[in-house]
Formats: structure tokens, sequence, C-alpha cells
């Protein structure tokens, strides 16, 4: 399941109410960035607010609300807010966890490594160090 998740502020201006809002796939996001991007100028962006307007600090003065998330963004999901350091730090060990599987599978004979939470740690563990040395 893709993991997606939408964000949106809701904002006044001039008297009227504004609630830009944008869908993130957040595989595709972390895949070209590495991280989330600032997600106030995102939702500039893709609702046409020029980031040198007035409009554009009233957007910035409210916070970012969260809904409809999916795949493992639910996990780090509640009650319209979104821990995206956390999502972030769990995709990038999902990702080497992906590079990682065809060796364990190999070298250990376990299919699901998450059955083993103390090996996936030192296994983690000592591909980051190996990372850190190189």
């Amino acid at each position: 399941m893709a993991n997606k998740i939408t964000a949106s502020v809701e904002f006044y201006f001039k008297g009227k109410a504004f609630t830009p809002s944008t869908e993130l796939d957040l595989d595709k996001v972390m895949h070209s960035y590495g991280t989330l991007p600032d997600l106030h100028q995102l939702l500039a962006q893709t609702s046409g607010i020029d980031s040198y307007s007035y409009e554009f600090e009233m957007l910035i003065a409210e916070p970012i609300q969260f809904s409809q998330p999916q795949g493992s963004a639910v996990t780090f999901y509640n009650e319209g807010q979104f821990d995206h350091h956390g999502f972030e730090h769990a995709w990038h060990q999902q990702q080497q966890l992906k590079h990682l599987a065809p060796l364990i599978k190999q070298q250990l004979d376990i299919d699901n490594i998450d059955d083993h939470p103390q090996l996936k740690n030192v296994i983690l563990a000592a591909y980051n160090l190996g990372k850190e040395t190189n």
C-alpha cells in the first residue's frame, strides 16, 4: 500500500477563508528529496500563492493539519498531527532493509526480519556504522 497523507492549512485573508490542501505521495517525496519539504511552501505553490505576498504570510502563520493517512503514515498520524520525523526515520530504515533483505535471506534464512527485532536493530546499526566509516 502506498504511503500517503493529505496536508492542509486554514487561514483567512481579506475576510475570506482559504483552505489549500494537497495529497502527498510520501514515497515519491522521500525518493525525490530524502526528507519532507517545507509543506507551507508546497501548499502555497500548489495553490498559486506567491511566497512574497501577505497572503503567504497569513498561510505560514497557521499550522499544517493532516488527514487521510494511508500505509505506514497511519502509524505516525494522531488527531490531525503527523510525526514527520518519525515517519522519515522509519522510511529510511525500511529502505535500508529492502537493500539488505536478499543478504539476510541468503545468510540467515530469515524471510521477515521484523520477526527478530533485536537482530534487526543490530543489522541496521552495523549497516549505518559501515556507511559512516566509508
